[in-house]
């Protein structure tokens, strides 16, 4: 039988207890049919008996119509017989493992490579632009679900769709930072070890953990937070200049070269070095279009009137 289960019912510590809470939580229509597992695998470690395939075959299929099962009558205890009993047990618990991974929700993962934006649909048909370098992670199907979650790392722009049950749509970062919706339009930035939400339609709620407590921000339209260090910042922006880059166009008002650099290193995988750092303090307004790595840096030589030196995929800013 599947020694994982059957520790937890008849062994448990801590780590079957979590690992069993975080399943039933996630899938709660299926708690009574586990529980009635657990007890079977419980009655049969206390009595010991022979169960013949056919019971053991009732038994499962009282469980599966959510009924209680007919009582199965014991038969002469008999100590050199362990045999059918084990494979009572082994079977029994083939068949429950098999349930659990056919039924059970499987997690999808999607990542783009450097300079690689990707459209992804999700299972209620809510929208996700994925921008290069970055990853989403989710379950196939929400159904019976507490919430809709998804895990980010690197950049994406969610727009979600308002479902009739209110179910809530939740964005999580690596920085423990938990973005709640119901549906509405906005994006996420989680790369080292930094946290940004920028929202442009409709209203979320942000919780993060501030020392051993969790704080909470109500975001409005145009509003973006930023989560560092434990410490978060709140300000109101031009939502464009943080989302453009979904319709492959960077949207620049007094944005410095620095800033670019960074973006041009998290979106290409380039290597960027500079021969004096004052000059990452020049700013620029516009627009430019997103293509490959050499194309991008060739605009930010015109537009900042800059020499720079491609070496093997490695730029050098004099």
């Amino acid at each position: 039988m599947d020694p994982f289960f059957k520790e937890w019912v008849l062994y448990g510590d801590s780590t079957h207890e979590e690992f069993w809470k975080a399943w039933k939580k996630a899938n709660p229509t299926k708690v009574p049919m586990i529980e009635e597992a657990r007890k079977l695998v419980l009655d049969l470690d206390k009595s010991k008996f022979e169960m013949k395939p056919r019971e053991l075959f009732d038994v499962w299929s009282a469980i599966q119509a959510d009924i209680k099962p007919t009582a199965v009558q014991k038969p002469v205890v008999q100590q050199r017989k362990v045999w059918p009993l084990a494979l009572a047990i082994a079977s029994f618990s083939l068949i429950l493992v098999t349930w659990i991974w056919f039924d059970s929700p499987k997690e999808i993962e999607y990542q783009t490579a450097f300079g690689e934006t990707k459209e992804i649909t999700l299972p209620d048909s809510s929208k996700v632009i994925l921008n290069s370098n970055s990853k989403l992670t989710f379950v196939d199907n929400w159904e019976g679900q507490t919430a809709r979650e998804i895990w980010i790392e690197g950049e994406a722009f969610f727009s979600v769709v308002h479902k009739k049950d209110h179910q809530p749509f939740k964005v999580l970062s690596s920085q423990n930072v938990a973005i709640e919706v119901l549906g509405t339009e906005f994006n996420v930035y989680n790369r080292s070890q930094e946290t940004e939400v920028v929202l442009t339609s409709g209203m979320v709620t942000l919780s993060f953990p501030v020392k051993d407590k969790e704080g909470k921000i109500l975001m409005n339209p145009g509003d973006l937070v930023e989560f560092k260090e434990s410490k978060f910042q709140r300000k109101k922006v031009n939502t464009s200049l943080y989302t453009s880059w979904k319709d492959k166009v960077l949207n620049l008002d007094e944005t410095s070269l620095g800033e670019i650099i960074t973006m041009a290193k998290n979106n290409y995988g380039i290597e960027i070095e500079f021969e004096d750092e004052e000059m990452l303090m020049q700013t620029a307004s516009g627009s430019m279009p997103l293509s490959d790595a050499a194309n991008f840096m060739d605009q930010v030589s015109k537009i900042f009137n800059i020499e720079i030196v491609n070496e093997q995929n490695k730029y050098l800013i004099k």
